[in-house]
């Protein structure tokens, strides 16, 4: 039976290999580049880890750590959970900057390129720490507490929406980040 948790796993395994995506489509801003950098991808790209995450991933992950929270036994436990609650809300802004930033550089007004890469790279470190936390604090907790009525309930809960991007049914908005998705993976084009 595939468990909310296990949702929970393959959204960081999608959100790590876009995140790897982006790292190189960002990185064509940089001075002496080879690359060009894909501004529709990165766009897309970001509005899929705006959108997707805050209107599923992270509530899932919030419904379940209310269930959890009760049955931490450590105050560094709890410590974790309260970080994990406050990073959700920094990637949340942090992603609407971001996407508010590329939008400026697609109409070509300006926008300070050092600024702009500085402000990306703290994102996605911020963002492989935040699953990083989750992945080593949160889901094992989550596995170990949790029951499986407890599943049900919050899986029931939130009626599970499909992931736009690698679901079962793709949005529209994103079939441009899908293709170019499948193509890095098929190997067209090497990503760093």
């Amino acid at each position: 039976m595939t468990t909310v948790i296990d949702r929970i796993i393959k959204d960081h395994q999608h959100m790590a290999r876009l995140l790897d995506y982006l790292d190189y489509e960002v990185s064509g801003f940089r001075k002496g580049s080879e690359h060009n950098p894909d501004l529709k991808i990165i766009i897309e790209a970001l509005d899929y880890m705006h959108n997707y995450p805050d209107a599923f991933h992270h509530p899932l992950e919030s419904r379940l750590m209310a269930r959890l929270r009760p049955r931490l036994s450590t105050k560094e436990e709890r410590f974790q959970f309260d970080l994990i609650e406050d990073q959700h809300r920094q990637i949340t802004a942090m992603t609407h900057r971001l996407v508010e930033a590329f939008h400026t550089v697609a109409l070509d007004q300006g926008v300070p390129t050092n600024l702009l890469l500085a402000e990306y790279t703290l994102y996605s470190e911020l963002q492989r720490e935040h699953m990083r936390l989750e992945n080593q604090c949160m889901i094992p907790a989550m596995q170990s507490l949790l029951t499986v009525d407890d599943l049900v309930l919050v899986d029931n809960d939130l009626k599970q929406m499909s992931d736009p991007l690698f679901g079962s049914h793709l949005w529209e908005v994103y079939q441009d980040l899908y293709r170019y998705v499948t193509e890095r993976e098929k190997g067209l084009e090497p990503v760093i």
